[in-house]
């Protein structure tokens, strides 16, 4: 054993004791001080979770044996690097990982190009360890059944090794070499050729290690990563019927920056590796030099006019040598380029910013603007920031950025003027420090707060409102106020599958459902893609940090940890345009020891966008209910106003999806598998979803039946949220989040489309509610209203109310003119639907037709009069084969014209689109779902998809709808 090998492998050792021990000491420590009250702020019924194992008896069960696992055989490919452009390599290949300690301490072959490969396993980089493991063989797919229950907790109570070897390119020879960890978790020490070349902690954090000393230029280098447990996983709580939901996570809080919502969740089950592993990409840069620290690029517009804008960049040089350096500093986006030249002394550190006062051609004509989906496209330019050192080496960073301006309108108190209604632009403000207090806040209303601003705030630069009344957040875009409409993810993927590919198919959803807005809820889907997919979607982020329920969910034991990593989320991150507001926590307010750290950060290195000081109450909504709602006429009287992160409800999925997750023997009736995935027994109305579909259209009798009942339901409940919040357009109603609009694993419940990207009856009905000219029928008043979420007026169109019985009647209508603003609501009239003159189901349908009579909005309710209550003469009516053609478009669009030709109404059409194996293609991306033809109506729908030519026929399927569609091509 060499000297350095004997050296390191004793460092390995030492640090895998001084893990266990400090995950003991800091356990029992932090347990000790939340006991005595010390140390979490206002917190006094805390979630520790379980202390042991649930009981037996409360555990899932099924009647289908879980899956076995086949161990796959090593695929036995070296590690080689993959060219990410300008001098950066991605090392994604050749990894491999095991947990066995024994291969790892005191062996010598570690560090040299080859290993025995026994008790080692293919590696996923980026990816958990679990991912790789379900990779491997050697666990079955966790989101499938019960399958997840099989798998051992103890994944993540160890440390893994992962390992993998490459060549250094020739022709980056006499170059600094930077090998760059892009995201880790939880805790990582890395090695390269033998020598420890640094540590990381956090999931959010960034490891960037200078390596050109411990680089071979010839051979194979080795590069070996510790990855170390969170020091409180905790224990997962197993949803059953008995056991009820998720108990929403536990001790595992205490570790964040980390995905602690994979302790358990209600909402996802213990994940068993809590996601630890390399689970974002693994670079090596060179460069020369001189080097740049992230980019700022903040643009600013002289609103109202948006014909101009000005363009700033800051960035920070780094001398790395210990030489004076010249450099060459240039800064460029699609036909504009400023550049400086530097001298840097040795080890200087350095500002310097390119700003429109120094630079004319800073100051742009006519901008391309970013805008939020709905209110225009979200343009993006592509920017270059360039480093060259006196040798000529380089250093290229390459981004994207919006041209677009935050304002925030809003209600805080001052010294001088309580409830004061101000909007702030924080571009124009410069404060680059914090200008409002949200630990002084008052109660405004009951259950909603309003801020203080600082006695330093600008007042002189704020703008007052004259509405003393409303409490409420309003945010805007290049002077525009935005409906924020959308949903929260809790996590992207329960085990962080999450390159682009896999993640684009649900920003598409969001678009084609008009949603607007996403909320990042605890900061747990924070990965690049999802922040370049925002940008490129036109999706607004509400972004959260990494905390969850005051008085309930546990504060991080580390402070230091969560602002070292905030920090570099906060710069890493700060130049998407997609980015509206940061908030420290779910539901709360951050501990005394972040509150202020985090504001000033953000004010300090971002300072264009609104921090937030809590995700419900001041200048917002009480969060929830996330409950099923029996009568929709309460989202419209309880609850539909303000601005509102969190409303939910249940959401079961297609029966297509519920048969890829779980097995025929558990698939009906309803059993503990569906309550594993989320088909909650307590606290969310179960009884009364399940109830609200057998007294409206009867008992089920299996699957499909349920599906067909269930997904009218579905499209119900989430129209109406978004219906409830359109209501009071700018009536102080100003945003809605779903609480959910993305799952994280296969669930039944808080979410518009299931894992497998299949729309439901959620979907549409929310996809309905958003659209940005929306005419609706009021559940609790029968007012109609025409609302206009768009920058284009509405002029000379007509809103037309009809009624149709059940056989397809035309038994009422009506009319009236529609003048309709930009961003602006209109009350159209009242309906008239007098029970005694109604039969007993009817249809209401309405449309808006602008002046040469082309419908532009429609939207239809089937209603049942007070004296029957529901619409079991539905399923008296026949099957209705519908009839039509398709034909795929130029655009790549496929163009379904469907028809029914029968005396009957068919009810709930949904169009899947068929591979030539009769399989439903998916991701799909259809213009309509759940809707009506009555006798003798012609409809045309469009959809798209990725694998378009795949696709050989349209399936339609609904409550009393059969046929298909083939494509002509």
């Amino acid at each position: 054993m060499s000297a350095v090998s004997y050296c390191t492998n004793r460092n390995m050792a030492f640090f895998m004791n001084d893990s266990l021990h400090t995950n003991i000491r800091i356990t029992s420590l932090v347990v000790i001080t939340l006991l005595l009250g010390s140390v979490l702020h206002a917190q006094k019924q805390l979630n520790f979770g379980l202390s042991k194992p649930q009981a037996i008896t409360t555990l899932p069960k099924g009647k289908a044996p879980l899956q076995s696992a086949v161990l796959k055989t090593r695929s036995g490919k070296a590690g080689q690097l993959t060219i990410a452009g300008n001098a950066t390599y991605t090392l994604n290949s050749g990894w491999e990982l095991t947990d066995d300690a024994t291969r790892i301490i005191g062996n010598a072959a570690l560090h040299s190009e080859t290993i025995s490969s026994e008790g080692w396993y293919d590696a996923v980089v980026p990816g958990t360890v679990l991912t790789s493991l379900v990779a491997s063989g050697k666990y079955p797919d966790p989101y499938y059944g019960l399958n997840n229950m099989s798998i051992t907790d103890s994944l993540c109570r160890k440390d893994w090794w992962y390992r993998t070897t490459f060549e250094t390119p020739s022709n980056e020879r006499g170059k600094l070499a930077w090998l760059c960890f892009n995201g880790i978790n939880y805790k990582a020490r890395i090695w390269l050729n033998g020598q420890h070349v640094g540590d990381m902690k956090g999931a959010f954090v960034r490891g960037k290690f200078n390596v050109t000393k411990h680089l071979k230029m010839n051979g194979r280098n080795v590069l070996l990563v510790q990855i170390l447990p969170p020091h409180n996983p905790g224990i997962p709580d197993e949803q059953s019927a008995l056991s009820g939901m998720g108990k929403n996570g536990g001790v595992h809080t205490l570790d964040g920056p980390t995905f602690f919502a994979t302790e358990g969740w209600d909402w996802i089950p213990g994940i068993r590796d809590r996601n630890m592993g390399i689970w974002q990409d693994v670079q090596l840069t060179f460069t020369g030099r001189v080097t740049s620290l992230d980019p700022q690029v903040i643009t600013d517009l002289p609103l109202p006019d948006t014909t101009s804008a000005t363009v700033t960049l800051k960035t920070t040089l780094i001398n790395n040598s210990r030489e004076v350096e010249d450099a060459t500093v240039q800064f460029s986006f699609e036909g504009v380029s400023v550049y400086s030249k530097v001298r840097l002394a040795p080890g200087e550190v350095m500002p310097i910013a390119f700003t429109p006062s120094a630079y004319a051609n800073l100051n742009i004509k006519n901008p391309r603007l970013w805008w939020p989906n709905g209110y225009g496209l979200p343009h993006l330019y592509n920017a270059t920031i360039k480093i060259t050192d006196a040798k000529g080496v380089e250093e290229i960073k390459q981004f994207r950025f919006g041209v677009r301006e935050f304002a925030y309108e809003m209600m805080a108190d001052t010294e001088a003027k309580k409830a004061m209604r101000f909007t702030y632009s924080p571009t124009d403000i410069k404060a680059e420090k914090p200008i409002i207090d949200f630990t002084k806040r008052r109660a405004f209303k009951e259950k909603i707060f309003i801020p203080t601003l600082r006695q330093d705030a600008p007042l002189e630069k704020m703008e007052l409102v004259a509405n003393s009344e409303n409490p409420f957040l309003v945010i805007k875009v290049n002077g525009v106020a935005i409906y924020c409409k959308g949903g929260n993810w809790g996590l992207d993927d329960a085990m962080k599958k999450v390159s682009r590919a896999n993640l684009e198919p649900a920003f598409r959803l969001h678009r084609e459902a008009h949603f607007n807005m996403i909320r990042n809820w605890t900061g747990e889907s924070t990965e690049p893609a999802f922040f370049d997919l925002a940008d490129e979607y036109g999706m607004l982020v509400w972004n959260d940090f990494w905390l969850s329920t005051e008085g309930f969910n546990l504060n991080p034991a580390d402070d230091q940890l969560f602002l070292e990593n905030s920090l570099d989320m906060i710069q890493r991150y700060r130049n998407h345009a997609s980015i509206a507001i940061w908030c420290p926590r779910n539901e709360g307010y951050a501990p005394m020891g972040i509150e202020n750290d985090l504001a000033i950060q953000i004010a300090k290195e971002d300072g264009t966008r609104h921090y937030i000081g809590n995700s419900r109450e001041i200048n917002l909504r009480q969060s929830g209910p996330w409950h099923f709602f029996v009568n929709n006429k309460d989202y419209f009287t309880k609850h539909g106003e303000g601005f509102t992160t969190e409303i939910g409800t249940f959401s079961v999925p297609e029966a297509s999806t519920i048969r890829k997750f779980i097995a025929p023997a558990d698939q009906w009736p309803i059993n503990d598998v569906w309550h594993y995935h989320d088909l909650h027994t307590n606290n969310q109305n179960l009884e009364g979803y399940l109830h609200t579909a057998d007294s409206l259209y009867g008992t089920s009798n299996n699957l499909d039946d349920f599906n067909r009942k269930i997904q009218l339901i579905n499209y119900e409940s989430h129209r109406a949220i978004f219906e409830a919040w359109n209501n009071k357009l700018w009536n102080n109603s100003s945003g809605v989040l779903l609480w959910m609009s993305h799952p994280a694993w296969p669930s039944m419940i808080w979410q518009t489309y299931s894992w497998d990207f299949q729309t439901h009856g959620s979907f549409y009905g929310s996809k309905k509610g958003c659209e940005p000219l929306h005419i609706q029928l009021n559940a609790h008043n029968n007012q109609i209203l025409v609302i206009n979420t768009s920058l284009h007026d509405i002029k000379n169109a007509t809103a037309t109310l009809q009624v149709f019985d059940i056989n397809g009647k035309l038994i009422q209508s009506k009319t009236a003119a529609v003048v309709l603003p930009a961003n602006t609501k209109l009350d159209v009239f009242t309906a008239v639907l007098d029970d005694a003159t109604l039969p007993a189901n009817y249809l209401v349908r309405l449309t808006v037709n602008d002046n040469a009579n082309k419908s532009i909005a429609t939207n239809e309710y089937w209603r049942a009069n007070a004296n029957t209550g529901h619409f079991k003469a539905f399923n008296e009516l026949p099957v209705v084969t519908l009839t039509g053609k398709a034909v795929q478009l130029v655009n790549g669009q496929l163009k379904i014209e469907l028809e029914n030709k029968s005396k009957h109404p068919a009810i709930g059409i949904k169009l899947d689109a068929l591979n030539r194996s009769k399989e439903i293609v998916l991701p799909a991306y259809c213009s309509d779902g759940y809707f009506t033809l009555l006798p003798g109506e012609k409809k045309t729908v469009l959809l798209a998809a990725d694998a378009v030519s795949t696709i050989e026929q349209i399936s339609l399927s609904g409550y009393n709808v059969t046929g298909t569609v083939t494509i002509k091509r």
